[in-house]
Parts: structure tokens; sequence; C-alpha cells
């Protein structure tokens, strides 16, 4: 997996997942990996960079922040089963 320091938790994550489904879309590439996301086309926001739905919005549909959207089901799932998103040292 990539480690460049500057891509953010999105930017590693898409390219392991690419790396394991050979599949993933150019989604979060425009993205810094800080904070949540969303597509302009759904009802919802994401902020768990394993979220497949995600990972999956088209290049020029995502945006950053939660555009004032309920987070994503799959999200929720994935950070409840995951514990907390951030800073796992609590420091």
């Amino acid at each position: 997996m990539t480690e460049d320091k500057d891509k953010g938790i999105l930017g590693k994550t898409q390219d392991g997942l690419k790396e394991t489904t050979g599949t993933l879309k150019e989604t979060t590439g425009s993205l810094t990996g800080e904070g949540p996301w969303h597509s302009v086309n759904a009802d919802v926001y994401h902020n768990n960079p394993n979220c497949i739905t995600g990972g999956n919005i088209e290049p020029e549909n995502i945006r950053q922040g939660t555009g004032d959207k309920q987070l994503c089901g799959e999200c929720q799932r994935l950070n409840t089963a995951g514990g907390p998103i951030g800073n796992l040292t609590n420091l």
C-alpha cells in the first residue's frame, strides 16, 4: 500500500482497495482525507474510508463535508464494528 503522508486516510484506503480489487473508481482523489464527504446525488454523507458506497462516488459528484445529510448506513455499521474513527490513542 502507498505510504504517502500527504494523501490522507481516503487516499491510502483508495490505494489499498485498488491493490486488492483492481476496480475502485478514481473517486476520492480530490479529497484530502480530512473529515466527511458526500455525493451531490445522494441523501447521505460518508465518514468511514472503508465504506464501499462512499468510495464509489463519481469524482465530479464528490464534495467535502456532510452536505447537511444523514450518515450513510454502511458507514454507521463500519464505525460501530471498528470502533471510533480518528485518534485511537486518545491523546
